[in-house]
């Protein structure tokens, strides 16, 4: 697809947004305001994220990698890889003008592009107290600036605005007494305030015809059976999220029938900029759609061997020196907890297959109604995530600080497949 270069990019993240949480997928969704803002918007019905936790998703959108490339394997690893380039070092490179803005900037500490990312409201201890007034000064640069921008709203994650409420239900105890229903609109009640009132008042400021616009979530929610939240498994309802995009120029963008994945912003957005970078992971250009290959599959990927929560007060108050690798704070390694896990999920759009990395057992479903299967092809996944680890350009940035349990699971693949002895 032939496009003009594009100077204004504007990225919005919505935690923990799951794929019902919008209005062209649920029908119940009240958002009139947002829903005629965007209504030239494209919408994905086969995105999916690369993990279920926030660090390590965000940090495959701004590299096109996935995390076993970049390195941030799960919410708990303190670091990247080395050495790999991000958005916003790209951009700013490039003399964009770059804002980015979190309702939870901490939850980046240690990462690389860490330092360009503050609070929305500068002025507000708490951030859903806060102004969108200093915001907005910072995103109406003039047209001939360009401009790389992030905003990432953390209202939806949990407790979705519940707190403080005196007697208000947790969403585990609804859940657990079958009252589903009561748990998703107390879900969505935090969705549509972010979509009908915030993102509404920030979007009606730009002159969205010189803006290209991606909003996403960088996972969902369960609120099922199997996980009410999102950082224990890799449930469909989590990895399973909106993508409604705006390019310049484009009056409907047509996303590829096969899935599409988080990954896949990068180069989409180098592409649209003009900017040539030396990228060799995974992400496909969603502007050449028919590139991509009809029988793709695409990863997600779960590690909490080091736990679950980033947002400790240790994690929160540690000086940045003190962070000596991924997994080690002064060459000492992190605490291991005892219920980790290592799983993968690769998915085609409308069925997704999960293993347990240790175990071998696995799970095959149906991606929208969450119905379990049988699968008669296991192999045909574990080939498949297999060829996904060892034909990755990225393999050798694995050397740089890879724990023995790394190394010896990168090891046996390759000995499996022939490559070592």
């Amino acid at each position: 697809m032939e496009t003009n270069v594009v100077n204004k990019f504007l990225l919005i993240s919505i935690d923990c947004w799951r794929y019902d949480a919008l209005s062209r997928t649920n029908p119940l969704f009240n958002t009139p305001k947002f829903d005629l803002l965007t209504q030239d918007f494209s919408l994905a019905e086969k995105f999916f994220v690369s993990a279920p936790a926030t660090r390590p998703s965000h940090t495959s959108y701004f590299t096109g990698l996935y995390p076993f490339e970049h390195g941030v394997y799960g919410q708990t690893y303190l670091k990247m890889f080395e050495g790999i380039p991000n958005l916003f070092q790209i951009f700013s490179d490039a003399g964009y003008h770059i804002t980015g803005r979190s309702e939870r900037p901490e939850v980046f500490r240690f990462l690389d592009f860490e330092p360009f990312i503050t609070s929305i409201d500068p002025n507000a201890q708490a951030q859903h107290l806060g102004s969108l007034e200093d915001l907005i000064q910072h995103l109406k640069q003039p047209s001939n600036i360009p401009q790389f921008c992030f905003l990432h709203f953390w209202y939806t994650h949990g407790g979705y605005g519940m707190s403080g409420i005196p007697g208000a239900p947790s969403l585990k105890w609804l859940v657990d007494n079958d009252r589903l229903d009561e748990a998703l609109r107390i879900y969505y009640a935090a969705a549509t305030h972010i979509l009908e009132f915030k993102l509404v008042e920030i979007l009606k400021q730009l002159k969205l015809p010189e803006w290209a616009v991606f909003i996403f979530g960088d996972h969902g929610e369960g609120i099922c059976e199997e996980l009410i939240d999102h950082g224990s498994t890799l449930n469909q309802n989590v990895l399973h999220v909106p993508l409604l995009a705006h390019i310049p120029g484009v009056s409907n963008l047509e996303f590829p029938t096969p899935p599409i994945s988080a990954i896949d912003l990068f180069p989409t957005i180098m592409n649209l900029a003009g900017i040539d970078v030396d990228y060799h992971g995974y992400g496909q250009d969603l502007l050449s759609p028919s590139e991509i290959d009809k029988d793709r599959l695409v990863l997600s990927e779960l590690d909490s061997l080091y736990g679950i929560g980033f947002l400790s007060r240790d994690n929160l108050e540690m000086p940045h020196r003190r962070v000596t690798s991924r997994t080690t704070v002064d060459n000492v390694e992190i605490n291991r907890y005892s219920e980790g896990v290592r799983l993968w999920s690769l998915t085609d759009g409308e069925y997704l297959y999960r293993e347990d990395e240790e175990t071998g057992e696995f799970v095959y479903r149906h991606v929208l109604s969450g119905e379990d299967l049988t699968c008669e092809e296991p192999d045909r996944f574990r080939d498949a995530y297999d060829t996904l680890l060892v034909n990755s350009n990225y393999q050798h940035l694995q050397a740089q600080e890879s724990t023995t349990e790394e190394t010896k699971i990168l090891e046996g693949k390759l000995r499996n497949l022939g490559y070592i002895e």
